[in-house]
């Protein structure tokens, strides 16, 4: 990044950004909040005990009894065990505070514009969908997976395409090398989205690029979510990136103002290139995911996919949604038919590959479509999976019935494998997940400890001929809470070229097994017992 502007801007140094950003992550999570409003409880009822002590019985019985009603709602009320579970100790603890919580999360009223704006958006991009019988027809090619093409279709507005090539990148540096090349040949429109963008050398290197495309005519424009991107998450944004010709806009501006919609975060990694060619997977723009530059690890192991053909369409529409939602009320939405041409979304006598490239399904996720999209790929993979299935993963903080899929896939005689990370990034999250490893080591599923730094893939391959590459990970906040993307593939060269990426990153990994299980240090095995029954809040 041009030092210049830097300060100009008055954009912090990357030597700061990490600290700012851990220390702010964790003031604005939900479990900080909820912690929070604990303490402020206790105050309350110290400050009762204190004024009116003639009175303290009284307020204890009615305490007790709107936590025992609550109770009995919670329990009769529809949804996972696990999420009922991690309300019930602040509702003990604090009962009018904790319930209070509860049913702000539940209703949400902080996103009702979101998804307002959200549902509109989609009944207006409805005409660049394919119809229903075109949709089924590309399924036909492949009938062993029509089920998960129609259901991406029905629930995620989800096209599946035959002719668009794939390219599986076994990390950033990979990553970004190949994106600065498709970059420079953009005639169009350049499209970026990312949880973190951090003032770096990648970034240096991205907008030397784009500000000489923009000069050209072409239409950049970058989307990050304000919480993961805390650097640029302030005032000087739009006039920063507008001096390089860029649009930007940030995801849910933060406030200082308790607002449940905050809580949906965009997670997502997209960028699309005249709706021609488009990337996914787990990077983010900050040095470390390039491998340029990083305090803690040394060495930042990631994934990511290149498409190349008319599936990348999917993610121009999505960015576009995204991007509209951040309008303001007197800003009409993109004139979506100037990216995506109605007559040429898909058309049968276009696949003339007929199949050969196999079926690539780009697919997004989020708090607000009524369907855990995410989650259930996941789970299709296990469950249709014959021989083996191989995961990379930074976290495993899942829910009873992900479990019990990757538990009931190894009782089949899957050969279910997971990588996951030997040292952690975020202390608590990393500790309630070995909690979740312990589980499914006792149940014949194999996790291996990746021992050459952090990894930061998300990869679901089954018998070296289904899987899916994105942002999503093994968690909750993934499955329920972000907006999230990933891409179906089946038969695909990504296929392969991603479960060599995963025998080989597995010579460098030590298998967990109950054994050395019982070898991690107490304070890790303990703050996960004590945190995990917060894991769906987290």
């Amino acid at each position: 990044m041009n030092r210049a502007k830097l300060r100009k801007f008055k954009v912090k140094p990357n030597a700061k950004t990490l600290a700012a950003r851990k220390l702010r992550t964790f003031l604005k999570s939900r479990l900080f909040v909820i912690s929070f409003l604990i303490l402020v409880q206790f105050l309350i009822m110290l400050l009762f005990t204190i004024i009116l002590q003639s009175n303290m019985a009284y307020f204890f019985e009615v305490s007790a009894a709107v936590s025992a009603v609550f109770l009995l709602y919670l329990v009769n009320t529809p949804g996972k065990n696990e999420f009922k579970i991690a309300w019930i100790l602040p509702v003990i603890l604090a009962p009018f505070f904790g319930i209070s919580l509860y049913f702000m999360y539940k209703f949400n009223q902080g996103g009702i514009n979101l998804k307002k704006k959200l549902r509109k958006l989609r009944t207006d991009t409805k005409d660049y969908i394919p119809p229903k019988r075109d949709a089924r027809a590309v399924a036909e090619y492949f009938p062993e997976v029509k089920d998960i093409a129609q259901y991406l279709y029905n629930f995620g507005d989800a096209t599946g395409y035959l002719d668009s090539e794939t390219q599986y990148f076994s990390c950033g540096e990979d990553f970004f090398a190949d994106l600065i090349d498709e970059l420079k040949k953009a005639e169009r429109y350049i499209f970026i989205e990312f949880f973190i963008v951090e003032p770096c050398q990648i970034l240096d290197k991205l907008l030397q690029i784009l500000s000489k495309k923009a000069k050209e005519g072409v239409d950049v424009r970058i989307l990050f979510d304000s919480i993961g991107s805390v650097a640029l998450s302030s005032a000087m944004e739009s006039d920063y990136f507008k001096s390089f010709g860029i649009q930007s806009k940030i995801w849910l501006k933060f406030i200082p103002v308790f607002n449940t919609g905050l809580n949906n975060r965009d997670h997502r990694k997209i960028i699309s290139i005249d709706g021609k060619v488009s990337y996914t997977g787990g990077v983010n723009i900050t040095d470390e995911y390039a491998n340029i530059y990083s305090k803690r690890f040394a060495y930042w192991k990631d994934a990511g996919i290149k498409i190349t053909g008319p599936a990348s369409r999917t993610f121009t529409l999505m960015f576009l949604e995204m991007w509209n939602v951040q309008n303001k009320k007197d800003v009409p939405c993109e004139n979506f038919e100037n990216f995506i041409p109605k007559e040429a979304q898909l058309c049968l006598e276009n696949h003339t590959g007929k199949g050969k490239a196999g079926l690539v399904i780009p697919y997004g996720d989020d708090a607000y479509n009524g369907a855990d999209i995410g989650e259930n790929v996941y789970r299709y993979i296990l469950q249709n999976a014959t021989k083996n299935v191989s995961i990379m993963t930074p976290y495993v903080i899942i829910d009873g019935s992900m479990m019990d899929t990757l538990i009931f896939a190894a009782s089949r005689g899957v050969n279910v494998e997971l990588i996951v990370p030997q040292y952690y990034d975020h202390f608590i999250s990393f500790c309630v997940g070995r909690t979740y490893i312990k589980n499914l080591i006792e149940n014949g599923v194999k996790v291996y400890a990746y021992q050459s730094g952090f990894i930061h893939s998300k990869v679901f391959i089954a018998d070296n001929k289904m899987g899916t590459v994105g942002s999503i990970n093994l968690d909750y906040r993934s499955f329920y809470h972000h907006f999230e993307c990933g891409t179906f593939l089946y038969r695909t060269k990504s296929i392969k070229e991603a479960q060599k990426d995963f025998d080989k990153t597995k010579l460098e990994c030590k298998e967990i097994t109950v054994e050395n299980y019982k070898k991690i240090p107490w304070y890790v095995r303990t703050t996960g017992w004590i945190f995990r029954i917060f894991g769906p809040l987290m």
